[in-house]
């Protein structure tokens, strides 16, 4: 793994992609072989030519070996594993939170299929030369300088290569506002968190003197800008800047960042082909650090490569094994399987068939009135738009709910006319990750997590309530007096079912019924008085079981404070939680579609809505009048923005039930989506944890006089300011540092 540098206060390691950082941080258990002394040595598919820059290839580096990644000489073998391969990651951690991450990594089958590519050097390149390859041809091949190549026998893509972004601009690294961290940052003022902008060699001798560390990282650093740029040249122009910000090349470590342009196959090889037309500052072809022009223990992984070469023809640019300068492979590990076994194991087939039966689909919808309603085509557990239509307006009355101008009130009054009936439930959701220890403890997120191998192992599962809220069009909406169909809406990080009041009603105006969740840990938080002042309101309008349906959810207090935090666990720098609170509220959309489709007018309910006294009414019949009005064969289609976009793309791939999704302002790439997003709690709790503890000095004139020394530390998705001590200002100001 190459060394990193870092351009923000106190950063330990401002890694190119968190995906490698993660995956990185391992200590290989192979050694190069040597072949000087052993008689009948073995040979590899090519000799490698001399050269003056090679690939970097150190396993014995420390603390972290240097070899380009991903690479399958960081793995082991699993017999267990669907690729036969762990990665093989170091417990020998500096912290407690990276030794229970590497715990988890050394689980992986295999590497990310959208996981940055990155070769260190062990000198400059032709960067020139590098950007003429490979921009301004379309992603043309012929005359690449690095190509990834499938090397699986039976993929549909094999021996082709891969398209790469190596600066093309698809990957964009600078950040949306600045001086968004936290003060005295001494690189606030930069455009990127991952690379430098600043030239501390203020004198120009090429060597770190005294005052010129401006960031304390003991390093001289140098802007990681495009050939012939200098700072001088942007003139501080943020247009200029962006432009100039060099992502493909980290010129302190000298290495090389390449991106799939889209995901590679999961439980696929690839070979990594550095050829000699990448060449050094001199123009010289760059090298292997062996013999060969691979290491000898991935001669078999890459056997297939000369033939492959030969086959592409004009495709490589008539490529050889003698233009090779160095090549490795690399395995994708399992990206779908675990969940698509879980969705298997939902209608009774596979290794997860016992889910079927465990979790029927089945709601218990929740008491709207406080007594049984006056108006005849409304029950204890439906209300109708008509009686919510009155609750609607009050709240935006008490500027609850912002709903636009008088323009946009006016559309949303007249909408709530089409709306049929309200009703709210919950139904039982396999969780397949715990949330308490035997001893009754809340677990460490890092334990949070889905068991590995889900194809293969019999996973054990939690029931959770998954709260919803739904509302159908009124029959005069429709020509058949149905739904024309189901829309599932999903919610906002950080948001709760309850996002359902802005939108139902225009959906219910165009016939469709629509249906939110609570997605995992989320929910519509209302706690002490407020939640008394809204159930007293409503019990006033004698609908105060409304508010306890809407104030039912998934939320937890994670921190203690007594007040629960919506999905503040969802983005996090715990990685593997975060994927699993992902794929959790992927299993719960695939509970809810089973749901829907049960009600295919035999199944029964445990509901009087008809009011004949018997609990046993046709589920999905909101009006008791013996048919069902939501449900069954009815389309299902999905929707939503930011986490609900994010959820609608997924289900959109995952859930074949699904006839369409619509996903609003989603984010692709995570990884690149938090090194630049101003979404409020993504800095706090992703970012600080990788580059915290911070500790600031500030100045408070007006209380002491002092400099309030303070660390700044993530409470949940929010910061917490600790000051730890006081220090006279005049001290401070002897230290050099302001």
């Amino acid at each position: 793994m190459n060394t990193c540098t870092t351009n923000r206060l106190l950063s330990p390691c401002a890694v190119p992609q968190l995906a490698t950082l993660l995956a990185g941080l391992l200590i290989a258990g192979l050694v190069s072989v040597t072949t000087g002394c052993v008689e009948n040595a073995p040979e590899g598919l090519q000799a490698a030519q001399p050269a003056d820059v090679v690939i970097k290839m150190d396993f014995m580096h420390r603390p972290l070996p240097e070899l380009p990644l991903p690479n399958d000489l960081a793995t082991i073998y699993d017999a267990d594993s669907p690729t036969k391969r762990r990665i093989n990651a170091s417990l020998v951690a500096p912290t407690a939170f990276e030794k229970r991450t590497r715990r988890r990594i050394d689980q992986l089958d295999g590497w990310g299929v959208y996981t940055p590519i990155t070769i260190p050097m062990t000198g400059l390149i032709d960067l020139k030369g590098l950007m003429a390859a490979h921009h301004g041809d379309d992603f043309a091949f012929a005359n690449d300088v690095v190509y990834v190549i499938d090397l699986t026998p039976g993929s549909p893509t094999y021996g082709k290569p891969h398209p790469l972004d190596i600066g093309n601009g698809n990957f964009p690294g600078h950040l949306e506002r600045l001086n968004y961290y936290w003060g005295s940052d001494s690189r606030g003022d930069t455009i990127s968190l991952l690379f430098e902008e600043h030239d501390e060699d203020t004198d120009g001798d090429g060597k770190l003197s005294e005052g010129e560390d401006t960031d304390l990282d003991g390093l001289l650093d140098k802007p990681n800008y495009l050939p012939g740029i200098t700072a001088a040249d942007t003139k501080g122009d943020l247009v200029k800047r962006a432009d100039a910000l060099m992502t493909f090349y980290e010129r302190e470590s000298n290495t090389l960042i390449l991106r799939p342009l889209v995901p590679l196959r999961e439980r696929t090889t690839y070979a990594v082909v550095v050829t000699r037309r990448m060449k050094d500052a001199a123009g010289k072809p760059v090298g292997s650090p062996f013999e060969w022009v691979h290491h000898l223990g991935q001669t078999d992984a890459l056997a297939k490569l000369p033939d492959v070469l030969a086959g592409a023809g004009d495709t490589l640019g008539g490529l050889a094994m003698s233009d090779v300068a160095f090549a490795w492979t690399f395995t994708t590990g399992s990206v779908t399987s675990d969940i698509v076994a879980v969705r298997e194991g939902l209608y009774g087939r596979g290794v997860q068939r016992h889910l079927k039966d465990e979790f029927e689909p089945k709601v218990t919808l929740n008491e709207l009135h406080d007594k049984q309603p006056s108006k005849k085509y409304e029950s204890k557990w439906t209300m109708s738009g008509e009686t919510f239509a009155t609750v609607a307006k009050l709240i935006a009355q008490a500027g609850v709910v912002n709903l636009g101008g008088p323009v946009q009130k006016k559309r949303y009054e007249t909408a709530l006319k089409y709306v049929g009936y309200h009703v709210f439930g919950t139904y039982k959701s396999p969780r397949l990750y715990p949330i308490k220890g035997e001893d009754g403890s809340v677990l460490d997120y890092n334990d949070q997590v889905w068991p590995p191998n889900l194809t293969r192992n019999k996973a054990p599962a939690y029931a959770e309530d998954v709260t919803f809220w739904m509302s159908t069009p009124r029959k005069e909406a429709t020509a058949t007096g149905k739904p024309l169909g189901v829309v599932i809406l999903g919610h906002g990080y950080g948001g709760s079912k309850t996002e359902m009041f802005n939108f139902h009603n225009f959906l219910n105006q165009m016939g469709l019924a629509v249906l939110a969740i609570d997605n995992a840990s989320h929910g519509f938080t209302v706690d002490g008085e407020d939640k008394e002042k809204l159930t007293e309101v409503f019990t006033l309008l004698g609908i105060g079981k409304l508010a306890t349906a809407l104030t039912s959810n998934r939320s937890l207090d994670q921190n203690l404070d007594g007040r629960e935090d919506s999905g503040a666990d969802f983005w996090s720098a715990y990685a593997f939680h975060t994927r699993d609170v992902v794929r959790q509220t992927a299993v719960d959309y695939m509970q809810l579609v089973r749901v829907l489709r049960s009600w295919d007018g035999k199944k029964r309910w445990e509901h009087d809505i008809n009011g004949n006294g018997v609990a046993d009414d046709i589920a999905g019949d909101l009006d008791g009048d013996g048919t069902v009005d939501v449900g069954g064969a009815m389309p299902i289609t999905m929707t939503g923005a930011s986490l609900g976009g994010i959820m609608s793309a997924i289900m959109g791939g995952l859930e074949p039930e699904i006839e369409a999704t619509v996903p609003i302002a989603g984010g692709a790439g995570l990884t690149d989506v938090g090194i630049r997003s101003t979404q409020g709690g993504v800095k706090e709790a992703v970012t600080l944890r990788v580059m915290g503890p911070i500790y600031v000095g500030k100045p408070e004139a007006k209380k002491d006089g002092k400099v309030h020394i303070q660390t700044i530390v993530p409470n949940l998705n929010r910061t917490a300011e600790v000051v730890v001590a006081a220090v006279p200002a005049d001290a401070v100001s002897q230290l050099g540092v302001g």
